[in-house]
C-alpha cells in the first residue's frame, strides 16, 4: 500500500495538486487524519492513504470571540490544550481517541457520548475549507456564530466521510469550561420499566446513558455540569429520578473506546418503547456492550472481535430486533464493521459528482 503524506507535501496547494494528479490517473485516495478509526463507516478503496496528519496548527483564535480556526490535522487533545489555557473547550468528546483529528471528526460526524449541553459535532461547525475531487478550494460557513452563508455546504461535508472534499481547514464554536464538570454512576433503586420512563420523561438537562457490559448490572452515566449550586442541584434531581449509590468516575475512556475489528451497531427505537428495546438488545446480544440514550432513544452495542460473524446486515438485525420488541419500528445502523458497501442515493450520487466527478476521494470499495 502507498502512503502519500502530507509531510511530503507540506502544503494545502500541494495538497490540490496531488488530488488533481491522482484525477488524472484515476487512483482513489483514501483521506485519513490519525489512523484512529479507519473501520468505521462504509468499507472504502484503501489501496492508497492521504494523511492529513501534518496540516495541523490553529490558524485563528480569539479567545472573547469563543470561536477557534485550525488545520484539520490538529488533534482533539492538541486544541483542548490550546483552548484551556483561556478557560474554554470544545464541547464535545467523540467516541475515538483524543488523537483524532478534527478533520476526521468533522467528516465522520462523530456523535459525542454524554456532550455537554447536548450538542453534537454538526452544531458546532462554523465553518470549514476543503479541496475537491478536482483539486479546487473551497470555502464555506466563516467565522461568526451567527453567519449563515453557505451553511447548508457546511452541513453537507459534516458527516460525509470525506467523500465530498479532503477538510482542510474547520472554525469551530467554543464553550466556557463550567466550574464544575464531572462524570457519575448509578444505579436504580427503581424497577427498570419505572425507571426508563422516568428517564424518557426527564426535562432537566442533564446527560445520561444507560449502559450495560457483560455480566453486570445496568448503571446509569450522567454528566454534572454547572456552577456548584446547578451541579448539586442536577445530582439531587437525579435521586428524585431514582438513581442512587452515585459515585465519580475519573477515566471515561470506556466510554468512548472503538475497540478495533469489533462490530458496533446504533440502534434506534421510539423513546416509550425503551424497555422493550433494552430487554430485546441485552437477549439478543449477550456478550455485548450496551449503551442507552434516553434522549434520542438510540443504543450503541459494541459487538466483541470474535461475536461478529452473525450480524452482517442492518436491516435483518432491525427486523429481528422488532419482532422481539412486539412490532414495533427499530432502526439499525452499522457504525463500525460493515461487510457490504451501502449503495448512494440518486440525490447522493449527483452531489458526489458535482464535487468528486471521477469518484477519487474516498472511493467505496474495498479497504
Amino acid at each position: 500500500m502507498t502512503d502519500i503524506g502530507l509531510a511530503r507535501v507540506g502544503s494545502v496547494d500541494a495538497l490540490a495538486d496531488t488530488i488533481r494528479h491522482a484525477a488524472a490517473h484515476d487512483a482513489p485516495l483514501r483521506l485519513v487524519g490519525s489512523g484512529t478509526w479507519l473501520h468505521g463507516g462504509s468499507p472504502f478503496d484503501g489501496r492508497s492513504r492521504l494523511s492529513l496528519r501534518a496540516l495541523a496548527g490553529v490558524v485563528h483564535y480569539e479567545p472573547g470571540d469563543l470561536v477557534v480556526t485550525a488545520y484539520a490535522g490538529t488533534t482533539l487533545a492538541e486544541l483542548d490544550a490550546i483552548t484551556r489555557a483561556h478557560g474554554q473547550m470544545l464541547a464535545i468528546a467523540p467516541y475515538g481517541s483524543p488523537e483524532s483529528t478534527l478533520g476526521a471528526v468533522v467528516a465522520t460526524g462523530t456523535h459525542a457520548p454524554l456532550a455537554f449541553g447536548d450538542l453534537q459535532v454538526r452544531d458546532l461547525v462554523l465553518g470549514l475549507a476543503s479541496v475537491t475531487g478536482t483539486g479546487e478550494h473551497i470555502r464555506a460557513g466563516g467565522r461568526v456564530v451567527k453567519n449563515v452563508a453557505g451553511f447548508d455546504l457546511v452541513r453537507l461535508q459534516v458527516g460525509a466521510w470525506g467523500t465530498l472534499g479532503a477538510i482542510t481547514e474547520v472554525t469551530l464554536r467554543l464553550h466556557a469550561v463550567p466550574d464544575v464538570d464531572r462524570v457519575v454512576v448509578g444505579t436504580s433503586t427503581r424497577p427498570a420499566a419505572t425507571l426508563l420512563a422516568a428517564l424518557v420523561e426527564n426535562r432537566a438537562p442533564i446527560p445520561m446513558l444507560v449502559v450495560r457490559t457483560p455480566g453486570s448490572e445496568r448503571q446509569i452515566w450522567a454528566r454534572i455540569s454547572g456552577n456548584p449550586a446547578r451541579a448539586a442541584a442536577l445530582e439531587a434531581h437525579l435521586a428524585q429520578l431514582g438513581v442512587a449509590a452515585l459515585h465519580p468516575v475519573t477515566d471515561v475512556r470506556p466510554l468512548h473506546v472503538v475497540p478495533d475489528g469489533a462490530r458496533i451497531l446504533r440502534v434506534r427505537a421510539p423513546r416509550a418503547h425503551a424497555a422493550a428495546l433494552l430487554d430485546a438488545l441485552e437477549a439478543r446480544y449477550p456478550h455485548a456492550t450496551l449503551a442507552w440514550d434516553p434522549v434520542r432513544g438510540t443504543a450503541r452495542v459494541i459487538l466483541p472481535a470474535d461475536l461478529t460473524h452473525g450480524v452482517l446486515d442492518g436491516d435483518a438485525e432491525a427486523q429481528a430486533l422488532s419482532t422481539q420488541c412486539g412490532g414495533t419500528t427499530v432502526a439499525v445502523a452499522i457504525d463500525q464493521g460493515r461487510a457490504t458497501v451501502r449503495r448512494r442515493t440518486p440525490l447522493e450520487q449527483r452531489v458526489k459528482h458535482a464535487l468528486d466527478p471521477r469518484d477519487i476521494l474516498n472511493r467505496l470499495g474495498t479497504p
